[in-house]
């Protein structure tokens, strides 16, 4: 098939989850045989591997006021332009995968519908329900929607969802939150899978566990600050924590280094990302947010290395703890951390735990392109023009 996968920031695997899965799903469909394409909102720091790149914007939210203004003005006007279509029939996909759509809108799906083109769209967060997509506030107190502005811009976005053959969704808690505006569309779970990091398996975690990692967005959903409070609990049961990643919390989390109570490695890639990972022996994600994974690309990268991981029980991570072996829900806020951190000090339970981890596998993987070529197909057979919403 001829593939055009479109998110807000393409493959640039720089920027989050859903980039990444967008280059895992470009390469590793490439791989299989389709031609990939990948349409970026917004300039990208492309990954050759991802295939070809076509890109509507200029700017960057992230750098240009202006551009976030017209992102969020674009959600309220959503509609079809002249340069999405001209975007689409430059690629000639015989089907659009979508994902993230800041600064593109939903009227790239009523786009492919008048140009005969079936559409699958992966839900990633709630950039269909908040325009902060997180039903979050930068400083991590829950969002506090403003009625009127949230409703019509929700209407806006929704009115042409009855494009979309088939959704991919990355939970059952996100299915939940969004099967009310999706009436004609397949539902697809597709988790992300547990496939290994590296071709030499890492190093098995000491026990009892000594170091907690933490690796990721330093940002306020993130619970990074809780996990700076809960620093110095955790080194009185003899725990070391270790931070990677960058973000808005990178100055707390310098002054809490230079302070000495944990260590950070700011920024990892590559093999210094291995080497973080093979350095922790126990890893956290303390999210405030609701977490839509099950699990998120943090949770399934500290499993495949034999890690296991403590999760707040937010979103879909209390089904990440359900589903998956080596997952230790626990409660928010620096108090549940510690509590559930001195549970696993225990050699015993510990070793238990690591036991039940099962080995990666690189199936895992393949059974997941799989699985998104079985829905392409659906969405094929469906026809290419789906009814209005």
């Amino acid at each position: 098939m001829r593939l055009l996968l479109v998110n807000a920031h393409g493959a640039d695997l720089g920027s989050g989850g859903a980039e990444k899965y967008v280059c895992e799903l470009a390469t590793g469909l490439a791989m299989r045989g389709h031609d990939t394409c990948v349409l970026s909102a917004f300039p990208v720091d492309v990954d050759g591997s991802a295939g070809k790149t076509l890109v509507l914007h200029r700017s960057d939210w992230r750098d240009s006021e202006l551009r976030r203004v017209a992102n969020h003005v674009g959600d309220l006007v959503c509609n079809p332009t002249r340069r999405l279509a001209e975007a689409v029939a430059a690629a000639r996909p015989d089907v659009v995968h979508t994902s993230n759509l800041p600064g593109i809108t939903t009227a790239i799906w009523e786009t492919c519908r008048r140009l005969g083109v079936p559409v699958v769209h992966t839900i990633h967060d709630y950039y269909l329900l908040c325009p902060r997509v997180t039903l979050q506030r930068r400083d991590g107190t829950p969002c506090c929607p403003h009625e009127t502005y949230c409703r019509v811009r929700t209407e806006r976005l929704a009115r042409w969802t009855g494009a979309v053959a088939e959704i991919v969704a990355v939970s059952d808690y996100v299915r939940r939150r969004h099967e009310h505006l999706f009436s004609r569309a397949g539902f697809h779970l597709i988790p992300i899978p547990i496939a290994p990091l590296d071709d030499a398996p890492l190093r098995q975690p000491r026990t009892p566990p000594r170091t907690i990692g933490y690796l990721g967005a330093l940002g306020g959903m993130k619970g990074i600050a809780d996990l700076i409070e809960a620093a110095p609990g955790l080194a009185g049961l003899g725990y070391v924590v270790q931070i990677a990643g960058d973000g808005s919390l990178r100055p707390l989390t310098e002054a809490a280094a230079a302070r000495g109570e944990l260590r950070y490695r700011g920024a990892v890639h590559g093999n210094e990302k291995l080497d973080f990972i093979a350095s922790s022996d126990l890893a956290i994600l303390p999210s405030t947010w609701e977490e839509p994974g099950v699990p998120p690309y943090a949770v399934a990268e500290w499993l495949a290395a034999g890690r296991p991981i403590l999760v707040t029980r937010r979103g879909g991570l209390a089904e990440v703890a359900e589903r998956f072996a080596g997952v230790v829900d626990m409660d928010p806020g620096a108090e549940g951390i510690v509590a559930a951190a001195r549970r696993l000090a225990d050699p015993a339970a510990w070793s238990e735990l690591v036991g039940s981890l099962p080995p990666a596998a690189e199936s895992a993987r393949t059974d997941w392109l799989a699985r998104h070529e079985e829905v392409y197909e659906l969405a094929l057979a469906r026809g290419s023009t789906p009814s209005r919403a």
